[in-house]
């Protein structure tokens, strides 16, 4: 386990004494479909048993993963429904249930997505709007971050699982894997065909368009996190190749108040596409205490 540095609060939720299950009661699962402008997104709203309202969780999934992310995003869901939270979760473009395609699924649709489901989840549910919390997952944290900072920005805390959080420029290279490779699939997408055929480290065939490039390669959440005011959380693993610790403690560095925990053994998956209940307890136990102490 790492050493806390000066201004970070570093702990693990499972010795603090927040067992899940404790409150445990039961929830509703409503499949809906959010419409954002012409776009149809597929989402999953969880509601706690209960009158209401409630303090309500945007839940936004990581590249190509899709609201189930495997089946650790209902897990998840279930664990803050649990602790009396109502969430909702959304499929951005190309993913999941998604009937758009994936090069629809640059930043700025992804963020309208997201904001979206919010605002469908206020004007459908018992969600209270002066308890807001977001939550994000690999490229859904570098989402949470980007709607964290904005000037209009609802959200009482921020819950950031691995955030994807480095500048632009260097993500990309990291999804290319060389310069060479990213300058060559960024003149695929700036063709006439309007995409890069790319393929990730899971297999996934994905269609990257010219957008998607030049969106993210502007992106760098940690130029402006001081924008944002309330209370936040950096989950991350020892095991993580994909967004390694120090992308995670450079976020608590530029976010001092922000509090990080360490997942040990966890890789990029957390428990969502493996079987892992130590780690998937973890990561359930933080968001599910966090929320519930800052909502």
């Amino acid at each position: 386990m790492q050493i806390a540095r000066a201004g970070m609060a570093l702990f693990i939720a499972a010795s603090l004494g927040f067992a899940l299950g404790s409150t445990a009661q039961a929830e509703t699962v409503a499949e809906v479909t959010v419409m954002n402008g012409a776009r149809a997104v597929p989402a999953t709203v969880v509601i706690p048993d209960g009158e209401g309202p409630f303090p309500a969780v945007v839940m936004n999934h990581g590249h190509g993963g899709g609201r189930q992310e495997g089946g650790g995003f209902a897990r998840l869901a279930k664990a803050l429904a649990d602790a009396g939270i109502l969430t909702i979760r959304m499929d951005f473009p190309g993913t999941g249930d998604s009937k758009e395609p994936f090069t629809e699924g640059y930043l700025s649709n992804m963020i309208s997505d997201s904001n979206a489901s919010l605002a469908y989840l206020l004007a459908n549910y018992p969600a209270d709007p002066a308890r807001l919390g977001i939550l994000g997952y690999s490229m859904g944290g570098r989402i949470a971050l980007t709607i964290g900072e904005s000037a209009d920005n609802p959200y009482k805390a921020v819950g950031l699982l691995a955030p994807s959080a480095k500048p632009g420029k260097g993500l990309l290279l990291f999804f290319a894997g060389s310069e060479a490779e990213y300058e060559r699939l960024y003149a695929e997408a700036s063709s006439d065909k309007g995409y890069a055929d790319y393929t990730t480290q899971y297999g996934q065939q994905q269609q990257l368009s010219k957008k998607w490039f030049d969106e993210l390669l502007v992106s760098s959440p940690l130029d402006t996190i001081s924008a944002y005011k309330g209370a936040m959380l950096v989950v991350h693993g020892d095991k993580d190749v994909v967004i390694k610790p120090e992308e995670n403690e450079a976020v608590v560095a530029a976010y001092p108040a922000a509090s990080i925990v360490l997942v040990p053994e966890a890789d990029h998956g957390y428990g969502f596409y493996s079987d892992q209940p130590d780690v998937s307890a973890l990561v359930e136990s933080s968001f599910a205490k966090f929320f519930s102490e800052n909502l």
